[in-house]
């Protein structure tokens, strides 16, 4: 158990038909052999990677008119993941919120400001950061990325869903920078 993987491909917004998934050209461009996006989620979900994490999305442009009315209103994307293994019951299908936070320490070499995690949790150094029960998992299970956090509080009380606040959430009162949905 244990540890993270990095998967780039191109996904798509829906299930395509099959004549489109045999359309050669389609096929060359790497659009007709695009996976529903969902699809992977749920493939990877079934095989242990619970919570798959977007490094960075990109959308794709089909420009060739005769192309783009092959696929009317089908949306591509160029989408790298990250995925973590962690042992059974640690991540959940679900952001739960249990209080955590966690702090980066600034000990990545080439992210001493700041590091981030995926493409909504950017932890700046020595900055309390929210996190959902996944995340603080993720954090503080022991792989390479441990010993650069300190994840404060347990599950041992549960607020239900982790709310969903975005990057640019402000700083709380207490001086907490609220997480991001994960």
């Amino acid at each position: 158990w244990g540890g993270d993987f990095y998967f780039s491909d191109v996904y798509c917004d829906r299930r395509l038909p099959a004549e489109l998934r045999a359309h050669d050209v389609l096929v060359g461009e790497c659009l007709g052999g695009a996976l529903y996006e969902e699809d992977f989620r749920r493939l990877v979900q079934a095989i242990g990677w619970t919570d798959p994490r977007v490094i960075q999305r990109e959308p794709i442009i089909v420009e060739d008119p005769e192309l783009a009315a092959l696929l009317g209103e089908a949306k591509f994307y160029s989408v790298t993941y990250r995925l973590f293994k962690l042992p059974e019951g640690k991540l959940e299908d679900q952001c739960e919120d249990y209080g955590q936070f966690a702090r980066y320490k600034g000990t990545i070499k080439g992210h001493e400001a700041a590091y981030s995690l995926d493409d909504h949790h950017r932890l700046e150094r020595n900055k309390p950061f929210l996190v959902c029960g996944n995340t603080a998992a993720m954090l503080e299970d022991p792989c390479w990325l441990a010993k650069h956090f300190e994840v404060v509080g347990d599950r041992s009380t549960h607020f239900g869903l982790f709310p969903c606040d975005g990057p640019a959430a402000t700083v709380t009162g207490d001086g907490i920078v609220p997480g991001a949905c994960c």
